[in-house]
């Protein structure tokens, strides 16, 4: 069953008063010291004031009652809230000599749809990871949030090599990015129908891809316009170095099959990691398994001793690549921007929450280059101000700059640091 069909039917199914399931919509002040920083004292006052919503909607009452031995009863009582606020609006913010306040009114899912919702997400449905992951508070942010990738098509650097494993390096990536998507720990982008320009160090290029930027943008960064252009964080592209097949005694043929796997930041266009896989596998009758109208990445193709290195390697490279990108520091890119008011690519898909505290940084209108080279090296971040998260969607979110005297452009960076 699919994940919409299954959230269609829990709204239908959750008993709650009125019918469908909806949001409360809650008031809430919250209060903060104001001490060396006024920003940093908004900032805390509106997750103070996030954090009197949930209480108001699904406050928690523990009670523990300890009798002594002399008969004297002890109660203890703990109040607690969880769950997650969809939308919040500032609707008052003042200050006196000692404190900053923020009034807000937001939305709150309810208690039973915010579990099933849970359920019905990827990783969901009984694993408790997922779960503790909800209840986790910024601090765990980084490990959380899911990194969006492209897969592009892989380079071959002999063609006679593959004759007969049609379109393999188109495939390859279909293939690598429908794992990932099952995996579920990132958020991908098919682009494997572009071939990117890659150096002889397999890096990625000066040069211009073809039919794959717009004609007006200089072609000093490569992978980070290539990024910006499908609103990725990650590039990953590779190299088919070697799938020759050779004969060995007793009418044995071998088939070799080594891979490069590159790794390239969003932003900079930097080589984030770099890996090679290699295999050989033993084929008594090569031609008759593969021959030239096999349909690559196929059950009949996979069922092969060939397709079974294949499908191995595949998911070692998964594995890789969500290790490498989950290394880095969360990025997204500002969108649009109306005064301090900011609306950034990415949202309840990676994870995003409102409350979320992120940093942000101003680029520069052009890249630093080296000396004498004039190689791009990416741009220069000049630090802005904190961005409280005020509301998520899918695709995108929005949210408060901590100070009106930061103003963020399209283009700018957004990005978790603890």
């Amino acid at each position: 069953m699919s994940k919409l069909l299954k959230i269609l039917l829990l709204l239908l199914i959750v008993p709650l008063p009125g019918g469908l399931a909806q949001a409360q919509t809650v008031e809430a002040e919250g209060a903060a010291r104001i001490g060396d920083s006024t920003a940093q004292a908004k900032r805390m006052a509106l997750q103070d004031a996030i954090r009197q919503a949930l209480m108001q909607a699904n406050a928690r009452i523990s009670i523990t009652t300890v009798t002594t031995r002399n008969g004297v009863v002890a109660d203890n009582m703990r109040f607690s809230a969880q769950g997650r606020v969809t939308h919040v609006v500032i609707l008052r913010e003042w200050a006196d000599e000692d404190h900053y306040y923020v009034k807000i009114r937001a939305q709150v899912p309810d208690d039973a749809l915010l579990q099933a919702l849970m359920k019905a997400e990827p990783g969901g449905a009984g694993d408790t990871g997922q779960a503790s992951r909800y209840a986790n508070g910024n601090a765990e942010a980084a490990n959380r949030y899911r990194r969006k990738v492209a897969v592009s098509q892989f380079h071959v650097l002999d063609r006679t090599q593959i004759h007969d494993l049609p379109k393999i390096e188109t495939e390859l990536a279909r293939e690598l990015e429908r794992r990932l998507i099952s995996d579920g720990r990132v958020l991908t982008v098919n682009a494997s129908q572009y071939l990117l320009p890659l150096s002889e160090e397999g890096v990625i290029s000066q040069r211009r891809i073809l039919g794959a930027l717009p004609p007006a943008r200089e072609p000093h960064q490569v992978a980070s316009e290539f990024a910006e252009s499908l609103g990725v964080q990650f590039v990953i592209t590779g190299v088919i170095r070697d799938m020759s097949v050779s004969n060995h005694f007793l009418g044995t043929k071998m088939r070799h099959l080594e891979l490069d796997l590159f790794i390239h930041d969003g932003i900079s266009g930097a080589l984030v990691a770099r890996h090679r896989v290699s295999e050989t596998v033993e084929e008594r009758f090569l031609t008759v398994l593969h021959p030239a109208n096999t349909v690559m990445m196929s059950e009949k193709f996979f069922a092969s001793p060939f397709g079974r290195e294949v499908d191995q390697m595949l998911d070692r490279m998964v594995a890789l690549i969500v290790s490498d990108v989950g290394s880095q520091p969360f990025t997204a890119r500002v969108i649009r921007a109306e005064g301090n008011k900011v609306y950034f690519d990415a949202g309840g898909l990676a994870d995003i929450r409102v409350g979320d505290v992120l940093n942000t940084y101003k680029l520069s209108e052009v890249p630093v280059k080296d000396y004498p080279g004039q190689r791009a090296l990416g741009y220069a971040e000049n630090p802005a101000t904190n961005l409280i998260v005020t509301q998520v969607q899918r695709l995108f979110s929005v949210g408060e700059l901590a100070e009106d005297i930061a103003r963020l452009a399209p283009g700018d960076v957004i990005r978790f640091e603890p």
